[in-house]
């Protein structure tokens, strides 16, 4: 074998250590002594000064095994090379003329101090070695070897041996356990294998390693992740554990380690892989907020580092839309204390954060307080009144006029009226945006109080129009006559589908309950089914946050008028309840202004049309028959076209001018009896969920008849400060 091969084996760590067996501090002279011993006592109070002076060279370390039994650990042999100066030979002529006692001198003897330390104080050894040379005329020169010193793997050693006159140092650097030998021969660098395996059709992983050792579960994420699964953090002394696929996250490692070993050494797998699991951080990962001071601080703990940014937003209603705040956005840090300062602790008050395609909206003032101010309107006459209340003595506000995608500059006067009150007489009729000025993070509230009492100023006009209504309908009964006998005659071709461009359908309902949702979600994708582009606030939130949730609305009802398609009013328990209460309030009553979710924005659009009787075939109403009785819809709209689903699904199909039958050729997701099929099993789920959640449907119907005294008390519940966790979905 060549020279460079034995090198580069030697380098791989291919070679074999010497495997070392005698006692500790072994010492011997393979060339040019008589002998030598050595012993760990360095007190050099016991050292002969009258001993000659020995010339120290060539000193060495080597990693050798230092073994007893079974059991080795890591250990440095020590060599180096030693010769003795010789003053004065004469004794040479003596040596065989004199007694035994002269033979028993025939011998120079030196002596040599080895001691190991650490750079960082840790533990120092030390041995003394003595050394007999034959008397000669020439420099008597030894070979020492020391063996050995016991070593911590991976450390740093200094060796120094050392005479009076004479010192030499070295450096040793200690292998790890990557070294063959070690994992071979020492019981602290053996560690098992991990074995698991991924249980699909149970949805677990199990974990199996051999008996006598633990296991811990760690997420590779700083700072730490404080998880709530009892399998993590905590040694687990079992050979088999079983994890559910939904707590496992790409950054999740098993660290494996020997049960009967002090300080064992520890093997580490992180084994799951990134496209699976990936999904699980962000389920797992919540948003602790707590309001302190005027600060809103907040943690994001998540099991594994992720990048993005979060920032506050202003939220209006029931729908999923939020405006960002200026100056707000940020990069976040998972598990780590972070503040906005300066904030407003209003219920519109949102936090959004957004990592690659996720997106969370959380509100940790929704629903459990009332705001530190409110803004109210009230009909005077023919103007409307907007007051700002608020509890906090001072407080400064900033108002503009929405115009488009802009919000102008407000230019009148606020009176204040007194210190917690202010008042403003509102001349223009566009919407307003409200936020506070004296924090530097206020939601931005919308208010549209001239929408809310547009219908006050329409009834002296329906007065005048009575007459000319009253004859249109009079002609319109004697051309009924007419058109009756053509209704036999032309029918409607069920054998065919609807051909050309798509008949438009926006689609109102209240966002009542998630289950609620899902339904609507269903219901819309059947109709999306059958030839209809269907238009719901649901499928269009990243325009309606662009544009804001009135404008959308008034856009798409007249596109749908000047197209010629239907307005489908959805009616549910939330939206009866909402629409009844809009009716029934009287025009000098005082309202919340900030009301306009959703279906509260679609009643701005629909009520003034169907409270004029300007329906001329635009609008339809419908309701689940299983979730609402029809005496619950409002009177008012008792002159629009109502069906009940699924039962009347030809009907209302036959009504948006869809076939009411299914021929051979027909798609059959469009048969009506299919779609009335697939509507029921959701409208079930969702019966079902309001006869659990019934106490909170009892609380809706409440605020039907909630008083205006009512209202003024629930505005006055005092903000508390307690932390709220709110889950990443």
């Amino acid at each position: 074998m060549q020279p460079y091969l034995y090198l580069l084996l030697w380098f791989t760590g291919v070679h074999s250590l010497d495997k070392f067996r005698g006692p500790p501090f072994e010492v011997t002279c393979p060339r040019g002594a008589l002998s030598c011993e050595a012993s760990m006592d360095c007190d050099i109070d016991n050292i002969n000064d009258d001993l000659p002076d020995l010339l120290l060279t060539n000193l060495t370390t080597s990693t050798i095994l230092y073994c007893k039994k079974n059991t080795c650990v890591p250990c440095i042999r020590v060599q180096l090379t030693a010769s003795l100066e010789v003053e004065n030979n004469s004794s040479l002529d003596e040596i065989g003329s004199g007694s035994e006692e002269s033979i028993d001198e025939d011998y120079n003897e030196g002596w040599i101090e080895i001691s190991t330390s650490q750079p960082d104080g840790g533990i120092t050894r030390c041995a003394e070695v003595k050394i007999r040379f034959a008397l000669s005329r020439s420099r008597p020169m030894a070979t020492v070897e020391l063996s050995c010193f016991p070593a911590a793997m991976s450390s740093e050693i200094r060796v120094k041996a050392s005479t009076n006159s004479d010192v030499l140092r070295s450096t040793h650097k200690m292998e790890d356990c990557t070294l063959k030998d070690f994992l071979e021969n020492i019981e602290w660098c053996k560690v098992p294998n991990i074995n698991i395996t991924l249980e699909k059709e149970l949805q677990m992983a199990v974990v199996e390693i051999p008996q006598n050792y633990c296991m811990m579960f760690k997420h590779e994420v700083m700072p730490a992740f404080e998880s709530q699964n009892q399998l993590d953090g905590d040694k687990l002394e079992m050979t088999t554990v079983y994890r559910n696929f939904s707590d496992i996250v790409p950054c999740l490692c098993i660290e494996v380690w020997s049960a009967t070993i002090e300080d064992a050494r520890r093997s580490k797998r992180c084994p799951f892989s990134d496209a699976e699991f990936q999904g699980n951080v962000w389920r797992l990962s919540r948003l602790a907020v707590e309001y302190k001071g005027n600060a809103l601080q907040w943690t994001l703990s998540s099991p594994c580092n992720m990048s993005g940014e979060i920032m506050l937003c202003s939220k209006s209603g029931d729908g999923e839309f939020c405006h960002e705040i200026p100056h707000s956005r940020r990069n976040f840090q998972v598990n780590k204390l972070s503040e906005f300062k300066s904030v407003d602790p209003h219920p519109s008050l949102c936090v959004k954060i957004i990592s690659g395609e996720h997106v969370n909206i959380s509100c940790p003032f929704d629903g459990d307080v009332s705001s530190l101010w409110i803004v109210k309107s009230k009909l005077n006459r023919s103007n409307v009144v907007m007051t700002i209340d608020h509890a906090i003595n001072h407080m400064n506000f900033s108002i503009c006029i929405m115009e488009g995608n802009k919000c102008e500059h407000f230019l009148q006067k606020i009176k204040q009226v007194n210190q917690q009150k202010k008042q403003i007489d509102l001349i223009s009729q566009d919407c307003l945006q409200i936020w506070r000025s004296d924090v530097k993070f206020s939601p931005r509230i919308t208010v549209c109080p001239f929408e809310k009492y547009a219908r006050a100023r329409w009834t002296p006009l329906m007065v005048l129009s009575l007459i000319p209504v009253i004859a249109v309908i009079a002609i319109l009964m004697v051309k009924k006559e007419i058109l009756k006998g053509c209704t036999e005659v032309i029918k409607w071709d069920y054998n065919t589908t609807p051909t050309g461009s798509p008949r438009k359908i926006l689609l109102l309902y209240s966002v009542d309950h998630s289950q609620f949702e899902k339904l609507v979600g269903t219901f819309a994708s059947l109709l999306d089914g059958l030839n209809i582009k269907v238009i719901v606030d649901l499928w269009k939130r990243k325009e309606i946050g662009i544009q804001g949730t009135l404008p959308w609305f008034h856009s798409q009802k007249a596109e749908i008028v000047e197209d010629g398609g239907k307005i489908i009013i959805l009616f549910s328990k939330g939206a009866s309840v909402k629409c009844n209460a809009w009716l029934n309030s009287s025009g000098d009553s005082e309202t919340l202004s900030d009301p306009y979710d959703g279906f509260m924005a679609a009643l701005n659009c629909a009520l003034p049309d169907v409270t004029k009787g300007n329906v001329s075939g635009n609008y339809i109403v419908a309701y689940f028959e299983d979730l609402l009785n029809k005496a619950y819809i409002p009177e008012i709209f008792r002159k629009v076209p109502i069906y009940s689903l699924p039962s009347q699904v030809p009907e209302f199909l036959q009504e948006i001018g869809l076939p009411a039958k299914c021929v051979s050729d027909q798609k059959k997701h469009g048969c009506p009896s299919n779609i009335s099929k697939r509507l029921s099993n959701v409208i079930k789920e969702c019966r079902i969920w309001e006869e659990s959640h019934s106490t909170g449907f009892r609380e809706l119907k409440k605020f039907e008849n909630i008083s205006k005294e009512q209202h003024e008390r629930v505005a006055l519940i005092r903000l508390p400060t307690k932390i709220k966790n709110l889950s990443i979905v």
